[in-house]
């Protein structure tokens, strides 16, 4: 067959398919959200396991220079389960260090939340008697209420709620079950990471012409490669913008330092977005605390963290993964608008790769253009 005859068989081909799908969008629609609930526990637990696999591959790094030095040598498969051992040991310290000092905070805070509420209980009941005495207010309340009008709605609020409550069961079942198979997935792909990379590998050279396998090949390997620069940075960030609320909070005398720098610290994993949750804990705390020092709060921490994301978070992640302070900001803000948190995260690294590529193509064309002339 003429390589014109067959292009235009493709085309026809395509067009006749794009005219099928258009004319039947729903079913078509529905089949592919079925196929993607089918195979979200793989995508999400391929997610765990790109984060997770960061820091097993630099304790496994420690450890094998470590284990250079015995004469016994061992297996790469034993050494990559006690780097995943340790991680995993690393990732509870991070939490029961976090709940150590968020616990007790929470108690106090709760503590004092009761005492103010036990100084105010008698000015409310005097208040709340003084209403009662002067019932007129509740005679008029009373006659503007229908009781078959009240008995109609709330029976309609039940047979809503009802259903409501079973789907929101359903989905919480659902979600736990792929949860907990995306958890599995990952242990699995990052035990055997050595057979799933040597797989893909060869999958991918099998199927695809030599240069579009090379460069998926490449480009995969910088994405890993710039995603783990990425998320290093993010983690130096996150505990220098800690260690600043720390500082700040201490500096003008507001409660709880420790626990809202150990808060911003593990919150900002997540770039941009992870510190406004910790902002939003912080206040919240402090208006149990003080509800007078709530204003200061806000002001201190939007504050700080306004200077340290100017300043500090595109030169330190930006640096790590070799993008510019401004590119920082635009791969953030595009992949948070289009993907939300997995956006703001995977989108720097993506960036950088791709301003990478460009630039050796550009490079590339210049020097052909030259040679020409």
């Amino acid at each position: 067959m003429e390589p014109r005859t067959k292009q235009n068989l493709l085309v026809t081909a395509f067009g006749i398919i794009l005219f099928a799908v258009l004319m039947n969008l729903s079913p078509v629609l529905r089949f592919i959200g079925g196929i993607f609930t089918l195979i979200l526990p793989i995508i999400a637990g391929s997610i765990v396991a790109l984060f997770i696999s960061v820091p097993v591959n630099g304790v496994q790094g420690v450890l094998e220079k470590q284990f250079e030095k015995r004469t016994k040598r061992i297996s790469g498969k034993k050494v990559t389960i006690l780097s995943f051992i340790v991680t995993l040991i690393m990732i509870i310290g991070v939490f029961a260090a976090v709940l150590i000092l968020l616990i007790p905070e929470l108690i106090h805070s709760s503590t004092s939340l009761y005492e103010q509420i036990e100084a105010d209980l008698p000015e409310w009941i005097s208040y709340l008697r003084m209403k009662w005495n002067n019932d007129q207010w509740m005679r008029e309340l009373l006659a503007n209420i229908d009781a078959d009008q009240l008995m109609h709605n709330f029976t309609n609020w039940m047979n809503t709620l009802v259903p409501n409550v079973v789907n929101v069961l359903t989905a919480t079942v659902n979600v736990m079950i792929t949860a907990a198979f995306a958890v599995i997935i990952s242990i699995y792909m990052i035990l055997g990471k050595e057979n799933v990379s040597r797989h893909t590998r060869k999958l991918v050279c099998a199927y695809l012409k030599p240069e579009w396998s090379e460069g998926i090949l490449r480009f995969s390997h910088e994405f890993y490669r710039s995603f783990s620069q990425f998320l290093s940075g993010q983690c130096t960030e996150a505990v220098i913008l800690g260690i600043l609320m720390f500082i700040t909070f201490t500096i003008f005398h507001l409660p709880y330092g420790s626990l809202v720098g150990v808060l911003t610290a593990v919150c900002a994993i997540i770039p941009y977005v992870g510190a406004f949750i910790s902002c939003a804990v912080s206040i919240f705390l402090t208006l149990i605390y003080d509800p007078t020092l709530v204003i200061r709060c806000t002001v201190v921490y939007l504050a700080t963290q306004f200077i340290e994301n100017q300043f500090i978070y595109p030169r330190v992640v930006g640096k790590s993964v070799g993008l510019p302070p401004f590119y920082t900001l635009i791969a953030a803000l595009i992949g948070g608008k289009l993907f939300g948190i997995l956006g703001i995260i995977f989108f720097i690294p993506l960036m950088a790769v791709l301003i990478e590529f460009v630039k050796e193509d550009a490079n590339r064309r210049l020097k052909e253009r030259k040679d020409t002339r």
